[in-house]
C-alpha cells in the first residue's frame, strides 16, 4: 500500500488569499493612489531580469 506524502504548499489557496488580501487593500485607497501603485507595480516587474519574467512577457 502506497503512503502519500502530505501536501505542503497548496498554490489554489495561497493565490485566493492573495486575491482577497490585494482586493480589500485596493479597495481602501483613492483611484489616483491605485495608479501610483499600478505605475511602481509594473515599473517594478519590468526592471526585473527577462529571465525571472514569463517568456511571453520578455522583451525581444
Amino acid at each position: 500500500m502506497a503512503t502519500t506524502k502530505k501536501k505542503t504548499f497548496d498554490a489554489v489557496a495561497e493565490s485566493r488569499r492573495w486575491r482577497i488580501a490585494t482586493g480589500k487593500r485596493l479597495a481602501g485607497i483613492t483611484p489616483e493612489e491605485r495608479r501610483e501603485h499600478l505605475r511602481r507595480t509594473t515599473e517594478a516587474f519590468f526592471a526585473q531580469k527577462p529571465a525571472r519574467r514569463a517568456p511571453a512577457l520578455a522583451h525581444r
